[in-house]
């Protein structure tokens, strides 16, 4: 069911997206794209510009066709959508530990803390958690770092 403000909150989050994604095609699309074999400075800016984009005017759509529900006084119907503080404050609170320990240990190690407690916050434990973590920085460096070559920071104290 979605209420009123559901819906304009999507819109304009819907909005924004398609902002995004085409400023960034507008600010790379001077940059030589290259190929699939040899990837130059604009691939990934106009790739991932496209598909927000895309997926953007998907979104639009979609919630343009639909109507907001409405099932009781207006009271009613906002007390319905909780605000999850945990969930802000603890992804906040990641996100400045991201940036802290990427400028001190660099960005690799900040990646897999951000990871590791960022799936703890969503309910992640044990060998899963290890999993996500692991594989996930190993994939980032396995592609920045090998495949592309481009040296991820290292931070100040390494």
């Amino acid at each position: 069911m979605m209420t009123k403000t559901v819906r304009r909150a999507r819109l304009l989050t819907a909005l924004l997206f398609l902002a995004s994604g085409l400023i960034t095609i507008g600010q790379s699309y001077e940059l030589p794209f290259g190929s699939l074999r040899q990837l130059k400075p604009g691939f990934f800016p106009i790739v991932f510009g496209g598909l927000l984009t895309g997926l953007s005017v998907l979104m639009l759509i979609g919630l343009l066709g639909s109507r907001p529900h409405h099932t009781g006084p207006a009271e009613e119907r906002e007390a319905d959508e909780p605000v999850h503080w945990r969930g802000l404050l603890s992804f906040s609170g990641i996100f400045a530990l991201f940036l802290a320990v990427s400028y001190m240990l660099g960005f690799v190690i900040a990646m897999f803390a951000a990871l590791a407690a960022s799936g703890f916050v969503l309910g992640l434990r044990g060998w899963r958690l290890a999993v996500l973590a692991v594989a996930t920085t190993s994939a980032i460096w396995l592609i920045f770092d090998v495949w592309l070559g481009v040296t991820l920071p290292p931070g100040i104290w390494l």
